[in-house]
Parts: structure tokens; sequence; C-alpha cells
């Protein structure tokens, strides 16, 4: 295990804060939106905040962020640069036994099953 030195970890904050206005750009962009519109979703009185904001010209304040989140930007990505994981529902028990046996099978059951429902 390595060691980190408090400028790691400062460096490690830096190209964390630095990138927050670019992936909270990213962000708005994938979910369709102009960012007039998102400031509008968010409450927001004018888009001029926003506009500052994804310009880098003013930090990202977490109000923002959170009302945004509402509107389906991956706050998480946002602040860290990581993916939200999204929880899937927990299998039946009928489709976790589907899920076992398809798994004990060789290649060709699996091929034999698949195209069986597919064919219907």
């Amino acid at each position: 295990m390595s060691e980190l030195f408090w400028w790691d970890s400062y460096t490690m904050s830096i190209d964390l804060v630095g990138y927050i206005h670019v992936r909270l750009r990213e962000e708005i962009d994938r979910c369709g939106l102009s960012l007039a519109a998102a400031s509008r979703a968010a409450g927001e009185s004018s888009p001029q905040r926003l506009k500052e904001v994804v310009s880098g010209r003013q930090k990202c304040p977490a109000d923002l962020v959170a009302k945004l989140a509402v509107i389906g930007v991956d706050a998480q990505y946002v602040l860290v640069g990581e993916r939200a994981q999204i929880a899937k529902p927990p299998l039946a028990p009928d489709e976790e036994m589907l899920l076992e046996a398809y798994r004990a099978m060789d290649v060709a059951g699996r091929k034999r099953t698949l195209a069986g429902l597919i064919s219907g």
C-alpha cells in the first residue's frame, strides 16, 4: 500500500473541484436541456448563475446541484467524477431459478434456450 502525503490529497481535491463545472455541463447536456431550461427546472430566476458556474467563473453551490439532481443530473458524477450506481430490483424466485439454470448450461444449451425464447 502506498503512502499518501498531504500534497497528494491537495492535488486530488484540485482535480475533483477543477472539473465540477465541466461535469455539470456534461450532465445538463446528457439530460437534453439548455442552460436556460435547466435553470428554470431548478427554480432559478435567471440562467445567469448557472452560466457562471458551467463557465468556471463561479464555484458550484451545493443547492444548485441538489436542485438539478431532481431533473436527472447525476449529482455524484458532478461532484466526484464517478457515476452513481443505480440499484437494480431483486429478482423474483422464478427469475433466479431461470438464471441459475441458464448459467449451468453449456454454450449449445444456452443457444437453444435463447432461440426458443426469441422465437416464442
